[in-house]
């Protein structure tokens, strides 16, 4: 195989896999204290969309080894999101999982002492990284910690009339999670944006490329 050849055939399974993520709807205190759903299974190139409710909330990825402490490594963090009661804030963070490496969240608001009384969540809960294991750290805190900056993810326009839920389809690429952090971009702490109609453009003209390969 030459390396042009080589390279359509990564660039088209690339496309594929992206088209087929899915879009992890998350509402971060919708319900008091809480994340909806707390725990997540995700594959890589899934992307996790928080939706941020009443009153002001966060959301950080952590250790697993320090409860309410942001990761050592990569990781993200929304900043906070204000938002007035009844209502959810006009913007969602989202987030490209890598992989499928157990990631613990936290909401970092000290007023309530949101991670210690349990706002806390899992992406792909194994072994001893699981939901209650972390729960269980964060009684023990006196407060949660929040990164200097947003990095990370994407900071957007919630969707129209959206739901927490789980969406299939072509999803918003934001950067990044699990071991590395947040590539440029040309959006604010995250990376652009390609949907559906990128993506079907994208394969007609690697597929045309392929033509003139041999």
């Amino acid at each position: 195989m030459s390396p042009l050849t080589n390279t359509i055939v990564l660039a088209i399974a690339g496309l594929a896999t992206q088209a087929s993520a899915s879009t992890i709807k998350v509402a971060v205190g919708k319900s008091g204290l809480t994340f909806a759903p707390d725990t997540v299974t995700a594959s890589a190139g899934d992307v996790l969309e928080f939706h941020f409710y009443a009153k002001n909330h966060s959301v950080v990825m952590g250790d697993w080894t320090d409860a309410c402490v942001p990761a050592k490594t990569g990781g993200f963090y929304s900043g906070f999101f204000p938002t007035a009661a009844n209502t959810s804030n006009a913007e969602v963070f989202s987030v490209t999982i890598n992989d499928t490496t157990p990631i613990a969240f936290y909401c970092s608001q000290n007023t309530g002492s949101h991670c210690k009384n349990g706002m806390v969540g899992v992406v792909n809960p194994s072994g001893e990284n699981t939901l209650e294991a972390y729960q269980a750290k964060a009684k023990s805190v006196s407060s949660a910690e929040s990164p200097a900056t947003v990095f990370g993810g994407v900071v957007s326009a919630a969707p129209a009339a959206s739901s927490t839920g789980t969406e299939t389809g072509a999803s918003s690429t934001a950067s990044s999670t699990s071991s590395s952090s947040a590539s440029a971009s040309t959006k604010p702490n995250g990376a652009a944006s390609l949907g559906v109609s990128s993506v079907t453009g994208m394969v007609a003209i690697v597929g045309a490329a392929a033509l003139f390969v041999y």
